[in-house]
């Protein structure tokens, strides 16, 4: 009995041994299949709770353009879903309420249903300004039966035609230094009711042209077209005097600022030179954030992907 009793032990044991091998291989498994689907869930979705990415360089760059040419940079034509198209949003919105505002103060009541006319500048060069310019154009332009025209009131050097992908000629500097109507520059694009006028032929007399009769007089004809919303992106604030000028036909202007480059002073500057041509500030957009909140996309991506699945 001793032997079979040693016997049915050792048979017990080695069961149990190979036993607690298979417990680790299987254990093993799950950690590497839960690995492989944390890498796979990072690979669809890159802003994983615990992880901290730097919007400016990871968060929505398209990688290239489809066969419109237009600039990568312009979120809101290529991913009208993402969160950075709905801080544009945002913006539309913010933005909407401050021109009726202004609109309900005019005492004139028919002027009140006529474009509202609003310039876009900075106080230095690259701070973004023009993206922000035809990104904010796309977005008020992707509402139902609103019509937005976009001109190029950088003479000196204008870039929104090399955005969208549009000649830059005929344009402004064309229909101000010729006799021609402001129909000749007009140029439509692949988005829907967004239409520009680009900045021409570059021009020496920037300031002359901007701050003519003739500008004034085209700007009071475009107001009573069937435009609901005129941009006029134009050339930094603290280098030219163009910007200050050209406010002085429209509704406002709103300064464009670089997060962590733009020194406070130099934005308090800019101000005040608008204030000193009396000039109304609309707002202040701040471009080129670097923050963090994968939080916050945790939640956007599932809340997108919980739509689709509903």
């Amino acid at each position: 009995m001793g032997k079979i009793t040693q016997a049915l032990r050792k048979i017990q044991e080695e069961k149990e041994k190979k036993s607690k091998i298979q417990k680790t291989i299987e254990d093993s498994n799950v950690v590497k299949d839960n690995f492989v689907k944390k890498e796979k869930e990072e690979e669809d979705f890159p802003f994983s709770r615990g992880k901290e990415y730097s919007l400016k360089n990871k968060a929505f760059l398209v990688s290239k353009k489809d066969i419109s040419g237009i600039d990568s940079r312009i979120i809101t034509y290529y991913d009208p879903s993402s969160p950075l198209s709905e801080q544009y949003r945002i913006l539309r919105t913010n933005l909407k309420s401050i021109l009726r505002k202004i609109k309900a103060t005019r005492r004139n009541i028919k002027s009140s249903n006529f474009a509202s006319v609003f310039t876009i500048s900075s106080s230095l060069h690259n701070e973004g300004k023009t993206i922000t310019a035809v990104n904010l154009a796309m977005s008020l332009a992707s509402e139902t039966e609103t019509r937005v025209l976009l001109i190029d009131g950088d003479l000196r050097n204008g870039l929104i035609h090399k955005l969208l992908n549009i000649e830059a000629e005929p344009g402004l500097s064309t229909i101000l230094i010729n006799d021609y109507e402001w129909t000749v520059g007009l140029h439509p694009t692949r988005k829907e009711n967004l239409f520009v006028i680009p900045r021409g032929e570059i021009s020496p007399i920037s300031s002359e042209l901007l701050s003519s009769r003739k500008m004034h007089i085209i700007l009071e004809k475009l107001r009573e077209e069937n435009f609901n919303y005129i941009i006029i992106d134009t050339p930094p604030l603290l280098s030219f005097a163009d910007a200050q000028l050209v406010t002085q036909f429209t509704d406002g202007i709103i300064i464009v600022v670089e997060a962590n480059h733009t020194k406070a002073e130099v934005v308090k500057k800019a101000k005040e030179l608008c204030e000193q041509a009396n000039n109304k500030i609309l707002g202040f957009i701040l471009t080129k954030v670097d923050y963090y909140a994968p939080d916050f996309y945790y939640y956007y991506y599932n809340y997108k992907n919980y739509k689709k699945d509903v």
